[in-house]
């Protein structure tokens, strides 16, 4: 699932879905591809799973099948972690964003995804709203796994996103809340392995790794803008390229109720600007980009399956750790639905 790169915690999904979409969005993601959820039918043997919050898929769809999953996150922003990884008090801010992952099975091996998204920052006073960056993936199955044997299921993916969210010209009041989108053309690789446990009775253990790196086309910025900026800003942005890795588990209670965990570490490189920095609101040298930085991000959550083609998925998410980084909490929840 992708998430606003200048802003919002990471993905898988974090272009990251991925983080995406780690997310996912990362992605969602956000930033990588996170979120994306279980794509191939259930027969009436196997276990319900709708896929953790954030992690990435490791089967593609089977041909002609499709899955729709709408996903909410609400995100609050209460401090930032400095360079020695300590937390310090900020100004509060909170991001709502709604995203639809639509998954299309093309062949036995290749499957293909979009997610488009609307995003809303805002702060006790100011606002800003609208779609965001569009992210479309394609899927491709190189190890399919026996369920009597060790070999997982392993998916190689990549994600293109396109910058369709607002980013430049932003108001001095709405320039800390960041844009909605990052201006760039965002390129993703990942691999995704996936592999089902049985432990006994009904409860089956399945276990999900990610890895996942983003790189980012320069940026021309004018004014406040996502990555910072003031009045006579003009120059270029190069975003810093962002790596994830995350692990991530379900284990079956019941039939229908389900456990999630996904644990997800992310480190983004500096952006590097050249030109013009211009002045802030006080008169002051303005700043943009940022610096190196590192996240350690946990995401709990409860699956309930209605049919086994259609699930619920809720939990928290936030921030353990960080480096140059927000400090977060926020809850997240999706509906899956097989087609």
């Amino acid at each position: 699932m992708l998430m606003n790169h200048a802003r919002t915690p990471p993905a898988g999904m974090l272009s990251t879905f991925v983080l995406s979409m780690l997310i996912s969005c990362i992605g969602l993601s956000e930033l990588g591809w996170c979120g994306n959820s279980e794509a191939d039918p259930h027969p009436p043997s196997d276990p319900w799973f709708t896929g953790t919050l954030l992690s990435t898929r490791g089967r593609t769809l089977d041909p002609g099948h499709l899955v729709v999953q709408p996903y909410f996150f609400y995100t609050r922003y209460g401090g930032l972690y400095n360079d020695n990884w300590r937390l310090h008090s900020a100004t509060v801010s909170r991001t709502i964003i709604q995203q639809t992952f639509f998954i299309y099975g093309l062949t036995s091996r290749i499957d293909i995804g979009i997610a488009p998204q609307w995003l809303e920052n805002s702060s006790s006073s100011d606002r800003i709203s609208g779609f965001g960056d569009l992210p479309l993936q394609l899927g491709f199955q190189v190890l399919k796994g026996d369920s009597d044997s060790w070999l997982p299921y392993v998916l190689l993916w990549v994600q293109e996103v396109f910058p369709t969210g607002r980013y430049n010209d932003l108001g001095p009041s709405t320039m800390d809340l960041g844009g909605i989108g990052g201006g760039s053309f965002g390129t993703t690789l990942g691999v995704a392995v996936q592999k089902v446990l049985r432990l006994g009775g009904d409860h089956v253990l399945r276990y999900r790794l990610n890895a996942s790196y983003g790189f980012y086309s320069p940026v021309r910025v004018r004014g406040f803008n996502a990555y910072g900026g003031g009045f006579d800003t003009v120059g270029r942005v190069e975003p810093g390229s962002v790596t994830t890795f995350s692990i991530a588990g379900e284990y079956t209670l019941t039939r229908h109720v389900v456990l999630a965990l996904d644990i997800g570490f992310q480190t983004i490189n500096a952006t590097n600007f050249s030109g013009t920095a211009g002045v802030g609101v006080q008169g002051e040298p303005a700043m943009v980009g940022k610096g190196y930085s590192n996240l350690l991000s946990i995401a709990p959550a409860v699956e309930y399956h209605f049919t086994q083609h259609v699930g619920l998925i809720a939990g928290p998410w936030f921030s353990l750790r960080g480096k140059n980084t927000s400090e977060f909490f926020g809850v997240v929840a999706a509906l899956y639905m097989f087609l």
